[in-house]
């Protein structure tokens, strides 16, 4: 910090810049690298730290629209949900924009969805063999989002208003959080975070256990927390989003309790019909080959090789040496029969 700011003060002098507005840089930037963030002054400032051309930052600014193409995908319930996907550069952008600044934010640990270093299975563990778990969905999570929230959180830990806007211009569209931006998940979980610590305030009154990933909300602990679900619903609307009813589920460890794809009963396990799935997956593969197994069952996945691997390493997060064997038996296909 002190190298920065003694350089800053060397330029300020070289430049002649007028005294009481040189203290106020010296002040600005003391409160930046104080929190930890890079020191941005403006929208030049921005362009020179990222490396591209000034008119290309205002060319975001006015026309964000055309720097994404938006792709629907087909929910399980038939409905579709909008990825609008940045171009390489944007992406880029966004992306030194989560390294170099979002993830110098501190969120709730009890966040566990995109996040360094924790996964699904961390969101699970915690809630392993409880009396009864609760999961609820926050409906139309990202889009809930809207572009005050960003400005405001730019602004709230230290960048003047020119950059809080220019930052947040360059993290949402149609003035919302997209959902395939790389800085759309972790700027939620900073909006979130005044909501994480009132849920969990109120778990720590009533014994239980509580996590989100991403829009999954999980509480457990005894029976009795279930007369308390309205109460964390209100928590929850109260702080500007919506619930989908139709996913919230209270499960009793009589039965199976699945959240964020995982068993959680008695410990975390993946579902008996996914590793099902994938093991006829690659035997009729083995037995017909790629094009032909397509064919005969009349499946349309353009990236199967990407779907069954990606099974094989959720698989692996939760129980490594069965992940490993499968992913050795998909390395074994000729992917070109």
């Amino acid at each position: 910090m002190e190298d920065y700011i003694n350089r800053l003060k060397e330029e300020i002098e070289l430049r002649e810049i007028e005294e009481s507005y040189g203290q106020l840089c010296i002040e600005y930037a003391e409160r930046l690298i104080e929190n930890n963030l890079p020191v941005i002054f403006d929208r030049e400032h921005i362009a020179l730290l990222l490396g591209i051309n000034y008119d290309y930052v205002n060319k975001i600014m006015l026309f964000t629209d055309k720097f994404y193409k938006v792709y629907k995908m087909k929910k399980k319930n038939g409905d579709y949900r909008e990825i609008s996907i940045p171009n390489v550069r944007l992406r880029y952008i966004q992306r030194w924009l989560l390294d170099n600044i979002l993830y110098k934010i501190s969120v709730s640990e009890h966040v566990t969805g995109f996040v360094p270093k924790k996964s699904i299975v961390d969101n699970a563990i915690k809630h392993v063999n409880k009396e009864l778990v609760l999961a609820m969905d926050i409906k139309e999570f990202f889009p809930s989002v809207k572009f005050e929230k960003i400005f405001n959180i730019f602004y709230y830990y230290g960048y003047t208003k020119e950059v809080s806007y220019c930052l947040a211009r360059i993290c949402t569209l149609d003035g919302s959080l997209p959902q395939g931006a790389p800085t759309s998940p972790y700027l939620a979980n900073i909006v979130c975070k005044r909501m994480d610590m009132r849920i969990e305030s109120l778990c720590g009154k009533i014994n239980a256990i509580f996590t989100r990933y991403a829009d999954d909300i999980t509480i457990s602990g005894k029976r009795n927390i279930i007369e308390y679900l309205s109460l964390m619903q209100n928590i929850i609307k109260d702080e500007g989003f919506e619930i989908n009813n139709k996913k919230t589920r209270a499960m009793y460890s009589n039965r199976q309790q699945r959240i964020t794809g995982l068993i959680v009963n008695e410990k975390v396990n993946v579902p008996k019909n996914k590793i099902k799935y994938l093991r006829q997956q690659i035997f009729y593969i083995k037995k017909f080959g790629v094009t032909r197994h397509l064919e005969k069952n009349g499946y349309c996945y353009g990236n199967l090789k990407e779907h069954l691997y990606g099974l094989a390493y959720f698989i692996k997060m939760v129980n490594e040496e069965k992940g490993i064997k499968f992913i050795e038996e998909l390395d074994g296909i000729n992917w070109e029969s």
